[in-house]
């Protein structure tokens, strides 16, 4: 099979959509709490914690990923991830315990390949394009968690029990990973000419330890404040609404437009940072500008502005909670490509990216919820929304900061 540079659109293809899949088992799994909670004899709050051992599973994983693809390539890498999760979803209905089920979740959530699905996408395509790259698989993530809803119910309805949904739900997986499996390339040496930023550092190449620069953790910053800012969001708008006297039906909208922006947010965010790099942006800067602003300040902005604007009307709710989800799927459109345009270094770029999700969404995805709920609880609802939006704030500083710390310039 050929792998010239056309190809980068079949492995952009393959990539999205094995992200949709991944991603939407942490929301088929909300979908299939109640009847779980049932079998095991577990409360609510246990059932819950199905969705934070996939968190974890998906930051360990990934740093794993970043660790072993410079030697087995990404492929494998994945390959590994997609078949722990597989055997995991296979496996959760058959388990006797809930402890066993929270370690199969584990291992499920390995199989969540952004960080590999990222690193091959950036390899792919040239300086110009990894914006729209790293946006389309950052699209496939929110695709992912706002279809993860309906492919549970229909599935609980086809199979009339939790454990028959995730039968089938497994056997979706296993094709889907047959044909990624197929069709998935590594990266071909020098498919494009070297990039001028690039060429400085491409002799250091090997020496390069991202563990030591400062970009890395700055990155890393930046997604947990991304994961702090909306999955905080998410975790306290129900109550908030509830207050408000809104319904289920009404608050599940919400979530779901809040979610589901970020369709258009994730690969607009990358285009327009593409687009400042034809214009002669510097690519750092570029992608940088476009996290801070257009990203995390609108984030920071809407979520503190939330309790004072939804309480106006119920049309003007989910208008703010539209722009509330906007900003951080732009953010996860640069911060795909910012570890490349930072190191100059595939090999230490990846690594880099293992770093961001890391310690970003291991960190970010378990303390957000957490932090916000105890915020809304003794200081109020204004307070938690104020909290997450100081939280964004944080990060369109760090990325204001970032071309500062490009390789080069200061490591």
């Amino acid at each position: 099979m050929k792998t010239n540079s056309s190809y980068r659109w079949v492995i952009l293809v393959i990539n999205f959509f094995i992200c949709v899949l991944a991603y939407a088992g942490l929301t088929t799994w909300y979908m299939a709490a109640p009847s779980l909670a049932e079998t095991f004899k577990i409360s609510s709050v246990q059932a819950s914690l199905g969705g934070s051992m996939l968190m974890l599973g998906y930051a360990v994983g990934s740093f794993v990923e970043a660790s072993i693809s410079p030697k087995v390539g990404h492929r494998n890498a994945g390959l590994l991830g997609l078949i722990l999760m597989i055997i995991s979803v296979f496996c959760i209905p058959l388990a006797n315990s809930y402890g066993l089920v929270l370690v199969l979740r584990f291992f499920q959530g390995w199989g969540i390949l952004w960080l590999v699905a990222i690193n091959s996408s950036m390899a792919w395509f040239p300086l110009q394009q990894r914006g729209l790259a790293a946006g389309v698989i950052g699209g496939g993530l929110t695709v992912g968690i706002g279809s993860g809803g309906l492919i549970a119910d229909i599935l609980m309805k086809m199979a009339g029990t939790w454990q028959g949904a995730f039968n089938y739900f497994a056997i979706i997986l296993l094709i889907f990973t047959i044909i990624w499996a197929i069709f998935m390339r590594n990266p071909p040496k020098d498919l494009y000419p070297m990039e001028a930023s690039e060429k400085a550092v491409a002799s250091m190449g090997s020496k390069i330890n991202p563990f030591k620069t400062i970009a890395a953790w700055l990155c890393a910053l930046c997604l947990f404040f991304n994961c702090w800012q909306l999955i905080g969001f998410n975790s306290i708008l129900p109550g908030y609404m509830m207050t408000l006297g809104y319904t289920g039906a009404q608050i599940g909208l919400a979530v779901l437009l809040t979610g589901l922006i970020g369709v258009v947010a994730t690969p607009v965010g990358g285009i327009i940072s593409d687009s400042l790099v034809k214009k002669g942006w510097a690519p750092v800067k570029a992608r940088s500008w476009v996290m801070a602003v257009p990203g995390f300040l609108v984030a920071a902005v809407t979520v503190i502005l939330f309790p004072f604007l939804a309480p106006v009307s119920f049309a003007v709710l989910l208008i703010t909670c539209i722009m509330v989800g906007w900003g951080v799927p732009v953010t996860n459109a640069t911060l795909g490509a910012l570890p490349m345009d930072l190191l100059g270094d595939a090999d230490a770029a990846g690594k880099m990216f293992g770093l961001t999700i890391f310690a970003g969404i291991g960190a970010g995805g378990v303390l957000a919820p957490l932090v916000s709920t105890s915020v809304a609880n003794t200081l109020g609802w204004t307070g938690g929304f104020i909290v997450l939006g100081l939280g964004a704030l944080a990060g369109a500083l760090i990325g204001l900061m970032l071309p500062r710390f490009q390789l080069g310039k200061s490591a």
